[in-house]
């Protein structure tokens, strides 16, 4: 029978005391957030900046989500009160306060951005920008807020437009204006009215002030750039649905696709058919942007194999039968000519 040494057997017995130690308190008390990050129609937001900030003890730490969407930080041992901020560009902010972490405990926060601008979020700001947002934020409430009176005059003046009576309903909207002059959506149902009379200065004239009391309107600039192509100002035109596209990307297919055909009316095929791309990116289901992008592509023998997978794409997406017969014509004129 062996005798181990009374040293040994305490160094060993030392050994696996620390190892219990060093381990446990470590695995128990451990902190983590993850969470998802996804678009407005569910899809994963590749690319988004995470900033997870302490709140009670400052503290920051920043990771970015996966392909799936995901992010996932350890915080260590320390508990605490947390804040998450997420940020992608094309995208709005968004956040997430008063997150605890308990021991042993994943916390978990998902997102869904909306599509839009970067801005500063309520806790980012100064006093003075804060009282600036409030005022504005009020006073655009207070815009939508339609009295019954104008909201009467105003919805008898959409009856009117439906049924093509165009005069008639820029007078009830004129009235309802007299009432509340800070309304942007009156003014720009009188710049319609005008534009159907073919009295574009005037309906300029209605855009401009409405952008003025509403600038962040996608649909005003749109709206202002047809105007626009409509008088001749095709530069000007151009710069009003860029603005829109900006503001609005989930409109963007619509503004580039405007954006191309402007272009094309003053001969400019080169830029026309960048826009139309442009738009294609943004929606690829955007038939229109496949016929005019083979049109303004068609006369340049360098640009024909593009043009001829324009059409046939058309081909597949078109609704218009006139259209579709003339892209068909085209596709025999180009294959012959190859």
């Amino acid at each position: 029978m062996r005798v181990f040494p009374p040293k040994a057997f305490v160094s060993s017995a030392l050994l696996l005391g620390l190892l219990m130690v060093w381990t446990s308190p470590g695995m128990a008390q451990s902190r983590a957030i993850r969470g998802k990050v996804t678009d407005e129609s569910g899809q994963p937001v590749e690319g988004a900046k995470v900033k997870i900030e302490g709140t009670d003890i400052y503290r920051v730490f920043d990771t970015k989500t996966n392909k799936k969407g995901e992010y996932f930080y350890l915080l260590g041992l320390q508990a605490g009160i947390y804040r998450v901020v997420v940020r992608k560009e094309g995208f709005q902010p968004a956040y997430k306060e008063n997150l605890r972490s308990e021991m042993g405990q994943e916390l978990e926060a998902d997102f869904q951005l909306t599509a839009g601008k970067d801005r500063k979020l309520p806790f980012e700001m100064s006093d003075a920008e804060k009282a600036e947002y409030m005022k504005r934020y009020e006073e655009q409430q207070k815009r939508k807020k339609f009295s019954a009176e104008v909201q009467a005059k105003f919805n008898q003046g959409v009856t009117f437009y439906d049924a093509g009576q165009y005069a008639e309903a820029l007078a009830e909207f004129q009235a309802a204006l007299e009432i509340d002059p800070k309304q942007p959506g009156i003014l720009a149902r009188i710049g319609d009215c005008y534009l159907k009379m073919d009295r574009k200065e005037e309906a300029l004239d209605a855009y401009n002030k409405a952008i003025e009391l509403q600038p962040d309107d996608p649909a005003f600039y749109t709206n202002k750039g047809v105007i626009l192509s409509q008088m001749g100002k095709a530069e000007e035109s151009q710069e009003m649905f860029k603005k829109a596209a900006e503001l609005d990307p989930l409109a963007a297919a619509q503004n580039f696709y405007n954006l191309g055909v402007t272009m094309v009316n003053t001969g400019d095929m080169d830029n026309a058919a960048a826009a139309f791309r442009r738009s294609i990116e943004a929606d690829p289901g955007y038939a229109e942007s496949y016929y005019q992008l083979g049109m303004s592509l068609s006369g340049n023998l360098e640009t024909i194999p593009e043009a001829l997978s324009a059409l046939k794409k058309y081909i597949e997406m078109g609704q218009k039968p006139e259209q579709v017969e003339v892209a068909k014509q085209i596709i025999s004129a180009l294959e012959a000519a190859q």
